[in-house]
């Protein structure tokens, strides 16, 4: 295994101010904010909102892009979908060749990382990290037929996690409904 730093393997680079393109007769887009990353590599709930449409590639989502959010708790998903603007206080990580994104993206939502991050980060009440300290992020990376392994194995996990709390879910609204319908046979 290589220990090596993020900025090593990656171009790391934060996401748009995108509200000083605000236009209303500009391009509509979809663009990702901070509450479109969720836990365990979830993604979803963009805005939708008309610009300028003089925006710099950068800023637009690639495939295989990781993003992480900036402030805590450092959510991390690893993305497919092309085109989206990508907003402020989010981290855009574009792999160097050689390593496999999905990997990297579970590496980065690890504890020994979350624990990096906050003896890095700031002391303020919402704790938040900058470029520089994500660049500076120590990781442990294994040959690229190993990452793709455990990358499919972890995605493979997160689905099963993923629906083990939609079964959850289920059963909870299931109980809930049976006491109500109680309540109304009265």
């Amino acid at each position: 295994m290589e220990e090596t730093k993020l900025k090593d393997i990656a171009e790391v680079f934060s996401g748009l101010s995108y509200r000083r393109y605000l236009q209303e007769t500009g391009q509509e887009f979809e663009v990702v904010v901070q509450r479109s990353i969720k836990k365990d590599g979830k993604f979803s709930d963009f805005d939708c909102v008309r610009l300028n449409p003089e925006i710099k590639h950068r800023y637009f989502s690639q495939k295989d892009d990781i993003l992480m959010k900036m402030p805590y708790p450092y959510d991390v998903v690893h993305i497919s979908q092309e085109g989206l603007v990508i907003s402020d206080r989010i981290a855009i990580i574009r792999l160097k060749e050689g390593y496999d994104p999905s990997f990297i993206a579970h590496l980065l939502t690890n504890a020994h990382i979350k624990k990096q991050l906050h003896e890095l980060g700031s002391s303020e009440r919402i704790p938040h990290t900058s470029l520089k300290e994500i660049k500076e992020l120590k990781l442990n990376i294994p040959d690229l037929n190993t990452q793709i392994k455990y990358g499919e194995l972890l995605n493979t996990i997160n689905e099963k996690i993923a629906e083990d709390l939609r079964v959850i879910d289920y059963d909870r609204r299931l109980k809930e409904g049976i006491l109500n319908k109680l309540w109304d046979s009265d």
